[in-house]
């Protein structure tokens, strides 16, 4: 947990840069460049799963996003990191939000929107205080290599707040998946197969770089659309 100082803590708002709104074709090489910059986690803790969302992955969940006119309005991103997924959205014209726990995270995730010029209001709390409601979520939620259900509070909050939510998530675990999706009122309006490489970021890792088959997932409660 964050110190009680951090908790709930509201960074300011960097200056706003995006243009990508006003153009009618998805911005995927500058969008690709901008992700590319934005730096992964400065200490990553192994039981948060701390592994930042791969430029490619994260490129692929926007267009998707982006393409389904669900980056237009208000837009949050529950676990942001260091900001890959919530600076992109705000690059292609979304009014986003970042909640993470990890404060040193959010740190740098305030200091890439400064240097990109764009405006997102971070937040600092656990996923569970999460109660705005928005158009759209965009999340790479922990997997539960760690903490077996460790996804579970990140879909609850998305499904009881959002209208559209776009997830990325193991592959190996879409029944369970679909199942607690129905369980929460929500439904699969989609599913698409992403690999996620990852670079060795922590000391048990013995490879420098592994393929992990995910899925990026379209949900929405029902009823929602």
């Amino acid at each position: 947990m964050p110190p009680a100082a951090e908790q709930g803590r509201t960074y300011p708002l960097a200056r706003p840069r995006s243009l990508a709104h006003h153009v009618s074709r998805f911005p995927r090489t500058s969008l690709d460049r901008l992700l590319r910059t934005i730096p992964g986690f400065p200490d990553p803790q192994r039981e948060l799963e701390q592994y930042p969302t791969p430029p490619f992955a994260a490129l692929q969940l926007l267009e998707h996003a982006w393409q389904a006119g669900d980056l237009a309005g208000s837009v949050a991103d529950l676990g942001c990191g260091t900001g890959r997924l919530a600076l992109g959205a705000a690059f292609l014209g979304a009014k986003v939000v970042g909640v993470e726990l990890d404060s040193g995270a959010l740190e740098v995730a305030r200091q890439a929107a400064t240097g990109a010029e764009l405006e997102v209001e971070w937040r600092c709390e656990p996923v569970e205080n999460w109660v705005q409601r928005v158009d759209t979520i965009i999340m790479n939620p922990p997997w539960g290599a760690q903490r077996p259900g460790a996804d579970r509070p990140f879909l609850q909050a998305a499904l009881a707040t959002a209208g559209s939510v776009w997830s990325l998530q193991p592959a190996v675990s879409d029944r369970f998946l679909r199942r607690y999706v129905e369980q929460l009122g929500g439904a699969v309006a989609g599913a698409w197969p992403v690999d996620l490489k990852l670079e060795r970021t922590m000391p048990h890792h013995t490879r420098e770089r592994k393929t992990v088959e995910g899925t990026l997932y379209h949900l929405h409660p029902v009823g929602a659309r």
